[in-house]
């Protein structure tokens, strides 16, 4: 770990002091942020790269992990949070966090798991994909900084019309949303993709909007939602979905999609039917050590 860790510090000096000394050639505020960002994608692929190098394995069947809501546990106590099943402490969160640095895993972005199932890429064998579900301002306050520390990567899917307005101040004893106007803060650690823009919800009969809406509706959505937080990736509400949600998909743009049917992303999955493992507050570390290595009996 020792090693790694040297090794990835001068990496990232070497590649922070590049965009820098280029600022004299386009030194507009626009022009700072495309260097910075060009930047950022060749540190990804070094990192990528040597990584794979350091790995005696390469990646067969990845976890992907999905978190909705975090709170400190004082919290939870003090506003009833307990018997939610989506709703995570912090201190929780941070005990997963620190298993998969202190154990070397790579958290690969959803492009680079896209690339993998295309056969693009390899990864290590200890590689996991971070997500989180609705856009909760908990995944910014909480979540962020303790992923930035490990220069983890992850991904929050937004529900468009709770994330499109104003920033809202933070109370644990309700939910906010992180403004996607606000979102810009942490992508060096957060990418945003789409949870719809206002059909994550059911019909007077019970019905899920996302299956039992006209068509028309559906892709004037998944259409909002896809500009709104300019979306590739795509999860189910409720994890549900048929044949003409998956045309739907495809039809707006969108290249892979993410139920929440525990199991493991392989080569081999449909991309429009891809597994997560949700992780809950009933979820035991001894679990969670299980899942991320590979051996999570489904």
């Amino acid at each position: 770990m020792k090693r790694f860790g040297i090794i990835l510090l001068i990496m990232i000096t070497l590649v922070v002091q590049a965009p820098i000394a280029a600022y004299g050639e386009n030194n507009t505020a626009e022009g700072r942020y495309q260097l910075h960002k060009e930047h950022s994608i060749r540190l990804r692929k070094e990192i990528l790269e040597l990584r794979n190098r350091l790995s005696e394995k390469k990646a067969e069947k990845i976890p992907v992990l999905m978190y909705h809501h975090i709170l400190e546990q004082e919290d939870i106590d003090r506003y009833n949070w307990s018997n939610n099943g989506s709703v995570i402490s912090v201190e929780a969160f941070e005990e997963q966090m620190d298993y998969l640095y202190e154990n070397e895993y790579y958290t690969a972005t959803l492009d680079e798991l896209q690339s993998f199932l295309e056969g693009e890429i390899t990864l290590p064998e200890k590689t996991v994909v971070i997500t989180f579900d609705d856009g909760y301002l908990s995944n910014a306050l909480y979540a962020y900084p303790i992923m930035q520390k490990y220069n983890f990567r992850g991904t929050i899917f937004m529900l468009g019309y709770r994330v499109d307005g104003v920033q809202v101040p933070f109370d644990p004893s309700d939910t906010q949303s992180l403004s996607i106007y606000e979102a810009y803060k942490y992508e060096d650690v957060f990418d945003y993709e789409s949870h719809t823009y206002e059909l994550h919800d059911v019909n007077d009969k019970g019905e899920k909007l996302l299956i039992s809406s006209e068509e028309e509706i559906i892709l004037q959505d998944l259409i909002k939602s896809k500009e709104l937080v300019d979306a590739k990736y795509f999860a189910y509400p409720y994890g549900k979905y048929n044949e003409n949600t998956i045309q739907y998909l495809k039809q707006t743009g969108y290249d892979m999609a993410f139920t929440i049917e525990a199991g493991y992303v392989t080569r081999e999955s449909d991309k429009y039917d891809l597994p997560r493992f949700a992780i809950s507050p009933h979820s035991p570390l001894s679990k969670f050590k299980r899942i991320v290595n590979g051996i999570e009996n489904i």
